[in-house]
């Protein structure tokens, strides 16, 4: 045993003193540019995600059947059998959208699109901790497509926000949402324009342009900057094409919802 120890120890020995210590290589310095961007985009998710809330907008939608006509069944065997169906009825269907929305202050106040919850008898708020609050609608704004939501409870958790007046085209952008109801979306993309106009949205012009993945359920989340400020709510995307999607900047949404905040 003693014997083979010693066989080992030489034959390393011997490869050390030929081959030299082994080297152990750095990182090149985009490997290290690649990890260190990683370890910012883990830092946006960890910050950000406790701020983002997913919202159920709850519709009662009344429409009038349309009946069956006089004529329908006469000359058969069934004629005046569903005289009940003739005529037109009310029929009341419940309708539930889904968004997203953003927490801006600590006193509950959710910053999201009209279009989420325009109408709604009900809105359901799931925060990132699992809790499932009611909110209440406090202002919408029709031409800037935006809505104010308060909630009220404890260990809310507010995002920063940031200057959209600063953008250039080229930043990253991330957005942060429930697309098709999976809450808790990540994207990531860049700034693909700014001062977008002519997108059949009222007579608004001045959208953040991205090709940070957006899909029905985003509406309302943010869109974010390398250091997690939101610089945009996420509205709509260019459904003719695919990576077209479109944010009003959140300078605009600061000025117009400053009165409802009072």
């Amino acid at each position: 045993m003693r014997q083979r120890l010693w066989i080992i120890v030489f034959f390393v020995g011997t490869l050390t003193l030929l081959l030299g210590p082994v080297q152990v290589q750095p990182p090149s310095a985009a490997a290290a540019t690649a990890m260190g961007l990683q370890e910012d985009f883990i830092r946006v998710a960890d910050q950000v995600m406790p701020s983002v809330v997913s919202l159920k907008a709850v519709r009662v939608v009344t429409y009038r059947s349309p009946g069956i006509p006089d004529d329908f069944f006469r000359g058969t065997p069934y004629e005046g059998a569903f005289r009940e169906f003739d005529r037109p009825r009310p029929i009341r269907q419940r309708q539930v959208g889904q968004g997203s929305g953003i927490i801006i202050n600590s006193r509950g106040y959710i910053l999201t699109n009209r279009h989420v919850v325009a109408g709604s008898q009900q809105l359901q708020v799931n925060l990132h901790d699992g809790r499932q609050l009611t909110g209440k609608l406090i202002g919408t704004h029709s031409k800037f497509d935006l809505a104010l939501v308060q909630v009220q409870g404890g260990g809310l958790r507010p995002a920063r926000l940031g200057d959209s007046s600063r953008l250039r085209v080229g930043q990253w952008a991330i957005a942060i949402g429930s697309p098709f109801g999976l809450e808790k979306t990540m994207t990531v993309g860049i700034v693909s324009a700014t001062g977008r106009s002519g997108l059949g949205r009222g007579t608004y012009g001045d959208f953040i342009q991205t090709d940070a993945s957006i899909n029905p359920g985003n509406s309302g989340g943010p869109l974010l900057d390398i250091n997690g400020n939101v610089i945009g709510i996420n509205t709509m995307i260019a459904s003719q094409g695919q990576g077209i999607g479109f944010a009003i900047p959140i300078n605009t949404a600061k000025r117009l919802i400053r009165p409802w905040l009072r």
